[in-house]
């Protein structure tokens, strides 16, 4: 088989894999505060707390473990990183559903990714086993697969939710979860990978590379920044909807809504490799970051299902084009050898924004109301553009 038919097989590996898992992990986002509300028979205010600190708890144990994971890859092999990651998630899943109160849910959450997170994982080993011309390419069809998870998923889960009861939707996603892996362990090769030993780089080397290109810092802003904004609102959407009274089941409507704004997010994802290659990528990068911004201020402010549908759709479009665009200026400033130790570290940035925003979502909603997440997280977006003029300047093609 030549190099050319196995990074595509490769690739189509990955993104099924990556599809499954991601519509696993979303289907929980519309009824885990409903769940957290009827396990722990907590107020408004004491769910809202809980879901911040449960949403948190993965990110608090993934913050020390990626950047080991990470660096690992590069010397182990990046199947084995991806693999480890989704078998841990589906094994955290099936404890999940059998918590028996809110403090074994919250230590059971705390595992997800433990041995590492799915997503930087299936892109470190996709960047690293793509060819280079290909790289922008492959790198949205992952942002892609999983952008359509996040379609399917909460549609799914909620109505699965609703008719099922929650504990049953943490085991369909242990399930599916272990499918994914099976999926990568028969399909995915690694091509050629010869260990780092000899010029293996550790943590503390690949940290001062990262600080000495202002290019690969802003990418760590950037991530840090972007999960910020969406940690924000997952913990709490549902309590949002909660707030607004729309008739009929919550859990389904919640996953319903969700489901747009990933249809719109997977939609620019796939038209992502055009975008990046006939556009300048700063230029684009801001125009994105902006509309992301006014489309999060204006959904506080939406009075029906359909302003609702409308605004999250905005929204979902331009958050699908941010990761690819932000791991693609990655891609192309670092070398080769280093991809998995820096995508490592970058993804101990989004971690930093992930655990933050989680705990801050639940205690901006029980002080300030359901609405003014999507404030915070405009704001943060605007704190993006002048970075990105600044940080952004070796990458003006």
């Amino acid at each position: 088989m030549n190099r050319s038919e196995v990074w595509k097989i490769n690739l189509t590996a990955l993104g099924v894999s990556q599809f499954i898992y991601r519509a696993g992990s979303r289907s929980l986002i519309p009824f885990l505060p409903l769940f957290i509300q009827d396990l722990g028979k907590t107020n408004f205010e004491s769910t809202a707390l809980w879901s911040g600190w449960i949403f948190a708890a993965p990110f608090i144990v993934s913050f020390f473990t990626t950047p080991l994971w990470g660096s690992f890859g590069d010397r182990f092999g990046r199947k084995l990183m991806t693999l480890l990651a989704v078998f841990g998630f589906a094994a955290s899943q099936m404890l999940m559903g059998i918590s028996a109160n809110l403090l074994m849910l919250f230590i059971f959450s705390s595992l997800q990714e433990a041995l590492g997170g799915f997503y930087p994982a299936a892109v470190s080993l996709t960047a690293a086993n793509t060819p280079e011309e290909k790289s922008s390419y492959a790198l949205g069809m992952i942002q892609f697969a999983n952008s359509a998870g996040n379609v399917t998923g909460p549609v799914i889960g909620g109505i699965l939710a609703a008719v099922f009861g929650y504990r049953e939707v943490f085991y369909l996603v242990g399930i599916s979860s272990a499918l994914a892996g099976i999926i990568v362990l028969i399909f995915v090769r690694e091509e050629k990978f010869e260990p780092e030993t000899k010029s293996f780089y550790s943590i503390t080397n690949n940290i001062k590379y990262l600080l000495d290109k202002k290019v690969l810092l802003s990418c760590g802003l950037f991530l840090l920044i972007y999960s910020l904004s969406v940690s924000l609102l997952r913990p709490t959407f549902s309590l949002f909807i909660q707030s607004l009274h729309f008739e009929g089941s919550l859990s389904a409507t919640t996953g319903i809504l969700l489901g747009i704004y990933g249809a719109f997010s997977a939609l620019s994802s796939a038209l992502f490799g055009k975008f990046s290659e006939r556009k300048n990528l700063r230029t684009f990068f801001i125009l994105t970051i902006l509309m992301a911004s006014a489309s999060s201020f204006l959904i506080m402010y939406a009075s029906s299902i359909l302003s609702l549908s409308v605004l999250l759709a905005v929204s979902g479009f331009s958050l699908g084009l941010i990761l690819p665009l932000i791991y693609t200026i990655l891609t192309r400033n670092i070398d080769r050898e280093r991809k998995s130790g820096i995508f490592g570290i970058g993804s101990s940035f989004s971690t930093v924004g992930s655990l933050s925003g989680s705990i801050l979502s639940g205690i901006v909603v029980s002080n300030m109301g359901a609405a003014f997440p999507f404030a915070v997280s405009a704001f943060l977006f605007l704190f993006v553009v002048p970075i990105s003029i600044l940080g952004l300047k070796e990458t003006s093609h």
